[in-house]
């Protein structure tokens, strides 16, 4: 299923386990990573390298649970479609307790990885964009509404041009 970016609220990640980010946008990206992360206890970071050079040792820190916490999140940077072997074997397995997300590069329409995540209802996609001048307008604004700051529409697109 795709999502756009800013829809990422709407996720539900008690029904939701597999979330894959992906675009040029690293600092948007990295920030919603962050908001999530700061929703469970424990997180774990893997290079999809090196979980291809050790699937055994990967699949024992997935399995292996905590007595004291609910959920753990993992979080797999540079993902590839190299990897959907190991994703399909984890929803064939149904390994309760985790929450996964693949952050990745720019995926081609042909990618495996993401066709993969569009198509599957149980799986969510997010494209990241680069930043257009029409965005961070948006942005802007929004962040001078919420604090409270009176600014005209000039001074935001020469803060935006700068």
């Amino acid at each position: 299923m795709i999502l756009k970016s800013f829809e990422i609220n709407k996720i539900n990640l008690s029904t939701t386990k597999f979330i894959l980010f992906y675009g040029k946008n690293e600092g948007y990206k990295s920030e919603e990573i962050n908001k999530i992360k700061e929703k469970f206890e424990t997180f774990e970071k893997f290079e999809e390298k090196n979980i291809l050079d050790n699937t055994e040792h990967f699949y024992e820190q997935i399995t292996t649970g905590s007595l004291f916490d609910k959920e753990k999140l993992i979080i797999i940077n540079q993902a590839t479609d190299k990897i959907i072997k190991i994703i399909t074997d984890i929803l064939e397995k149904k390994i309760k307790d985790i929450f996964v997300i693949l952050n990745s590069e720019i995926l081609e329409k042909k990618s495996k990885l993401r066709n993969l995540f569009e198509k599957d209802k149980r799986l969510i996609c997010i494209p990241f964009y680069p930043d257009t001048n029409e965005v961070l307008f948006k942005l802007t604004q929004n962040f001078f509404k919420k604090n409270k700051i009176l600014i005209s529409n000039e001074n935001i697109n020469f803060i935006i041009n700068k």
